[in-house]
């Protein structure tokens, strides 16, 4: 039984079936680092009845019981549910769940699964507002050479629902794009709980409260238990402003040497790697003008409202009115002072491109993949 910050019991979580809790990310909205600081406590979230389905222990890891459901499968969904002690609420933690709780009748299976197994399923699931959110994607996707775009296509293909290198379709069903816009992409999960479906969509934000002391609470355990804290590598680590100009410099060289992100070992360290070894200590990048935050803002307002009302019942501002201003920050981005900085950050980028070059081509005559082709073409 859990206890309240007063120390009173919480029978919250105490209800006629167990819970099957499911935390669907989102992307960018500290994932990584809720999941690791739940890895620590496991032992602790036990105590209070909760199985932690950890995927360095476990299996099948929360991120095939994902793609599972992209198949309409339930073979490891079944063996999942033998598993669990009895009695005892289930916690999943996988962004990879975003994608199919979009589709209808992903919904459908994932409630009938639970209902099967004896649970009551509880979505949770992370909200950032589009300008961090953007920005952030941006970051995320030119670190691992997705594309060369500047941060301003980028806005206007993210406003036209368009994401760079996003597959069209994940299993068996089709991958939205429209992810910025919550209204629309949450449309099946707003119906479902407006049916009466437990979803939780919690607001992230940024500089504000902490994100595993937000979902800790949204599943009625107490933040004064003795939650064991995330060294400071756990937290996704971004690229800086020279960072990110290197990455987009880079991007493009890979594309004109025909060289795919995807066979690139380790990509989303290589400029992390770089400004290390460089020790960059540079500030965190922000792309947008007054301009372009003006224009992002008024593209999702009327949907925002929407979204606000069906899962806060308030409004889109109230919800993150605890989180630093996005609106008022002053773009934060790199351009080289001089010719020779730009020659000299030229030169860097080439350099990683050869490294990768002579990887890949390391990789390419090593003795196993070697005899691994010599068999494909028997």
């Amino acid at each position: 039984m859990t206890q309240t910050r007063s120390g009173k019991s919480d029978q919250s979580l105490q209800s006629q079936r167990p819970q099957l809790i499911v935390h669907a990310g989102t992307h960018k909205t500290a994932s990584t680092y809720i999941q690791e600081r739940l890895h620590r406590n496991r032992d602790l979230l036990s105590s209070q009845g909760i199985s932690l389905q950890d995927p360095l222990e476990c299996k099948p890891k929360p991120k095939k019981l994902a793609a599972e459901l992209c198949k309409r499968r339930s073979k490891r969904w079944k063996a999942f549910f033998m598993q669990q002690p009895e009695g005892q609420h289930c916690l999943l933690s996988a962004e990879q769940f975003a994608v199919p709780l979009t589709d209808p009748q992903c919904i459908r299976q994932l409630e009938a699964l639970a209902d099967a197994a004896g649970y009551e399923l509880h979505i949770v699931i992370f909200i950032r507002s589009q300008l961090d959110y953007i920005n952030s994607r941006y970051i995320y996707s030119l670190r691992r050479f997705y594309h060369h775009q500047n941060f301003k296509q980028f806005v206007e293909d993210a406003l036209q629902g368009k994401l760079q290198n996003e597959k069209p379709t994940r299993g068996k069903i089709k991958r939205r794009q429209d992810v910025f816009d919550f209204w629309n992409y949450f449309q099946p999960l707003l119906k479902a709980k407006a049916k009466g479906l437990k979803v939780s969509f919690l607001p992230f934000r940024q500089g504000g409260v902490d994100p595993f002391e937000q979902f800790i609470r949204t599943i009625n355990l107490s933040t004064a238990l003795p939650w064991k804290a995330c060294p400071q590598k756990h937290y996704n680590r971004s690229p800086g402003t020279r960072g990110v100009w290197l990455a987009r410099v880079l991007s493009q060289l890979l594309r004109e040497n025909g060289i795919s992100p995807k066979s690139i070992g380790n990509s989303s360290q290589i400029i992390l790697n770089e400004e290390r070894q460089r020790r960059w200590n540079d500030p965190s990048f922000w792309g947008y003008s007054r301009k372009l935050t003006k224009k992002v803002m008024r593209h999702f307002e009327a949907n925002n409202a929407r979204f606000a009302q069906a899962a806060w019942n308030c409004n889109w501002d109230d919800a993150f009115s605890t989180s630093n201003p996005a609106t008022q920050r002053r773009r934060t981005a790199y351009a080289p002072p001089s010719i020779e900085a730009e020659v000299r950050m030229h030169a860097v980028a080439q350099r990683l491109l050869n490294l990768i070059k002579r990887q890949q081509a390391a990789g390419h005559f090593s003795p196993l993949k070697r005899l691994i082709r010599m068999m494909l073409r028997r």
